[in-house]
């Protein structure tokens, strides 16, 4: 059997746990019974044996019964008890509040949970810290304190010299992010000051914020679908900003292609070939910036109105096919008699004195067209800035149902008017070659006089809106017989709205003296007609002379 003075206090605990499973199940009363049970079967002076052993110092109660002197016991055994408990509980206590101290210079937050509120208000969690020991012998450590002195002001001055080191990092840290963020609000304050429009957007690849630009034509009036906006991105090394275009489905980032129009004009020879004989020059003028990102911009504008050009153009051509146009996926092609003028979207190399040495490495027979290419890449141009200030007008007026379907049915007048001239022209030399040949065939007595474009002075001062108006030009063909009868004919050339057809106008008053033709008295109006074929005008002209 043995005592409790076996035992120590770590042994006892894990010893009535191991009898008892657990300290909730015991109860003072059990305890009791338990204790009654025992002695049973034991004499009362063994008993008071088993107590004298169990705890020295046992209080003497004069005519005590045997339950009272088991009750004394019990209750000097659990008071022991609670003394026990308690210690261990405040050096646990301790123990767990050094260990947060410790751990309060790492881990704040996780050593103020387990800290003590005593300890809280009277040491400051920052106050203790630790670091790792080298494994050294004890007893050499104790033997040597100057060199243990030596020891911890040297790990003072390790520490300082890493706290240095740290500070100067983060310093250069800081100073080298400042530049870079300087260097890029610099460069957007640039753009910016540049008269660009720029706007708060998400950057496609990884949803970050960024700052894109607009150097599209949509606020003068253009409609195109590429709206031209583009975004700027950071160069986290650096800190400079690069241009990237964003496609128009998305606002995803895109490699543009860039393309630029060039005009050419192939001159048929023999046997039905044809050469080139002029060509535009590529004519990329902008006022350079020393900054690349300002030239990016500018480029990327300049080749975004070259792109929004030949689209108009295709669309324009599709419903001019029956007029010898062709058009395919980069060019359109313009058959007029003995010369092809072809548009082109030709693509960029970004070698400009290559571009510049193509067109001057020609000879002189290839070159004879040069202006003239020119002039039509220069009239095209014109015409889309003339239509973007029209589409603008109608966008500032108050809406009406009919400002809403201009808006909707509005489209630039580009290839018709040109194509509408260069076949006026035409007309006009057709025109006037029957005319000759009739006054030739009949030899009468005859004036000619042609009004090239009678009525634009009178319409409009506006160049642009001449431009886009119907050509109109007038033949006055004066003829006298042998009798002095005097036939005034007027042959009014002009076209309908697609600007290509032949529409010819014929006038014809008869004088019965050259005297009452020049007062403009007693005419007789002959003939009135309108003719879609100039066949069908030589017919009707010599019938008129020929019973004149």
């Amino acid at each position: 059997m043995f005592s409790r003075d076996d035992f120590t206090l770590q042994e006892l605990l894990p010893r009535i746990l191991h009898e008892r499973k657990q300290f909730v199940d015991i109860t003072e009363k059990g305890l009791i019974e338990e204790i009654v049970s025992l002695n049973s079967s034991k004499t009362v002076s063994e008993t008071h044996n088993q107590i004298a052993q169990g705890n020295a110092i046992t209080p003497e109660i004069p005519n005590a019964t045997e339950e009272e002197v088991m009750q004394e016991k019990f209750n000097i055994q659990k008071l022991d008890l609670t003394k026990n408990i308690n210690n261990a509980l405040n050096e646990t206590s301790l123990s767990l509040d050094f260990v947060s101290l410790l751990v309060a210079s790492v881990k704040p937050n996780i050593a103020k949970n387990t800290m003590s509120p005593h300890l809280q208000k009277l040491v400051k969690p920052y106050s203790l810290n630790s670091d790792k020991l080298a494994n050294e012998e004890k007893e050499t450590l104790q033997k040597d304190v100057a060199k243990s002195t030596k020891i911890g002001l040297g790990w003072k001055t390790e520490a300082t010299s890493k706290i240095t080191e740290l500070f100067r990092q983060s310093s250069e840290n800081l100073t080298t992010q400042v530049k870079k963020e300087h260097k890029y609000w610099n460069m957007i304050s640039l753009v910016w000051s540049n008269g660009e429009a720029l706007f708060r957007m998400r950057d496609p690849s990884n949803n970050a914020r960024a700052i894109g630009v607009k150097y599209g034509y949509g606020d003068s009036g253009s409609d195109f679908q590429d709206k031209g906006l583009a975004l700027f991105r950071k160069n986290v090394q650096t800190g400079e900003v690069s241009f990237h275009p964003l496609s128009t489905v998305g606002n995803k980032l895109v490699a543009k292609t860039y393309r630029y129009i060039r005009v050419r004009v192939l001159s048929k020879i023999e046997d039905s070939d044809y050469m080139v004989t002029g060509q535009s020059i590529f004519d990329h003028k902008y006022k350079k910036s020393p900054h690349d990102i300002i030239n990016d911009i500018e480029m990327a504008r300049f080749f975004l109105f070259e792109e929004d050009l030949f689209y108009q153009l295709s669309r324009e051509a599709a419903i001019l096919l029956s007029y010898s146009v062709s058009v395919t996926t980069n060019k359109v092609s313009i058959e007029t008699g003995n010369e092809i003028i072809e548009i082109e979207s030709v693509p960029y190399d970004n070698d400009e004195e290559g571009l510049e040495n193509s067109y001057q490495n020609v000879s002189s027979i290839s070159s004879i067209n040069n202006e003239k290419c020119q002039l039509i890449l220069i009239y095209m141009k014109l015409m889309l800035c003339c239509f973007y200030k029209y589409n603008l007008k109608l966008k500032q007026k108050v809406p009406t149902a009919l400002t809403k379907w201009k808006q909707n049915n509005s489209h630039p007048l580009v290839l018709r008017p040109l194509l509408g001239n260069i076949y006026h022209n035409k007309y006009l030399s057709e025109v006037n070659e029957v005319i000759i040949n009739l006054a030739q065939k009949y030899t009468l007595n005859n004036e000619i006089k042609l009004d090239k474009y009678a009525d634009s002075n009178g319409k409009s001062s506006n160049p642009f809106k001449r431009s886009i108006e119907i050509p109109n030009s007038t033949f006055t063909w004066t003829v006298q017989n042998e009798s002095g009868n005097v036939l005034n004919i007027s042959i009014n050339v002009t076209s309908n709205e697609v600007f290509v057809d032949l529409v010819t106008k014929l006038a014809v008053t008869k004088f019965d003296s050259i005297e009452n033709y020049k007062s403009n008295m007693d005419g007789v109006n002959v003939l009135q007609n309108d003719y879609y074929d100039v066949g069908d005008l030589n017919e009707s002209l010599e019938w008129l002379i020929r019973d004149f």
